[in-house]
């Protein structure tokens, strides 16, 4: 009988020695890997000057050179350094980012090299660049984005995107939407979706004014109801707001 408590106990013991050994190196808490996703255009870059100079094939506005546009983003696009701060912090922390544009993937390749050299990592055509152009409905010659297909396909759990459609894919895909302010030069000077031109007249397609452009900044959330995520410093005066300089 003497035996079986000196084994027993011996046992409690042993026991005791490997969970207390357990408890002192159990692993930090490991936190889950996010695919994260960029649109290009005024989220990534301030590309309004390439695609104001892009040779256009025809009068219609949209119908651009883009095999240009995609040679030419050195010469006239401009990193937004927030966001490629944002981006790096993603990198720094072991999660997944991805970039999708509704650019045509002509000459893509030349886009991915330009984003390496300015975003510090590589970045490759259908690998973590992804182009996704709009397509047309055939009976009411609309187009929409295809970018939710994309998004899905990679499983991405943010998104974040400048534009309307962009919000749509993400909400489509159903992933976070986070849209990225637009530099106000580019809200004033072209593109008719997020708050168009402020200072035209008002329409059906410009319901906006400056003063609700600074409401949701202010207030950082989008017409959708997605949170905003401001860029630029904010201020009373909207000629005073910080920009990229070009």
């Amino acid at each position: 009988m003497k035996y079986v408590q000196v084994f027993v106990i011996s046992l409690v013991l042993i026991f005791s020695a490997c969970n207390s050994s357990k408890t002192d190196t159990l692993p930090e808490k490991v936190l889950g890997k996010l695919k994260v996703g960029f649109d290009i255009d005024d989220t990534v870059l301030f590309s309004r000057d390439n695609f104001l100079v892009a040779p256009h094939m025809s009068d219609d506005p949209d119908h651009l050179d883009y095999a240009w546009v995609n040679t030419h983003d050195s010469l006239h696009s401009v990193l937004i350094q927030p966001v490629a701060d944002l981006i790096g912090f993603f990198k720094s922390h072991g999660h997944e980012v991805y970039f999708i544009t509704a650019r045509p993937g002509i000459n893509g390749a030349t886009l991915a090299r330009h984003l390496s050299r300015e975003l510090g990592f590589k970045v490759e055509k259908n690998i973590d660049l992804f182009f996704s152009p709009k397509r047309k409905d055939p009976k009411t010659g609309v187009k929409y984005t295809t970018k939710h297909e994309v998004i899905a396909q990679l499983g991405l759990h943010i998104f974040y995107g400048d534009a309307d459609n962009d919000m749509v894919a993400a909400c489509v895909a159903g992933v976070r939407g986070v849209r990225i302010v637009r530099d106000p030069r580019s809200v004033e000077s072209y593109s008719s979706n997020y708050f168009g031109d402020t200072r035209s007249e008002s329409g059906p397609d410009k319901p906006y004014k400056e003063a609700d452009y600074q409401r949701f900044l202010t207030q950082g959330v989008g017409p959708y109801g997605e949170t905003i995520f401001p860029i630029y410093q904010l201020s009373p005066n909207p000629s005073e707001l910080s920009v990229p300089e070009k």
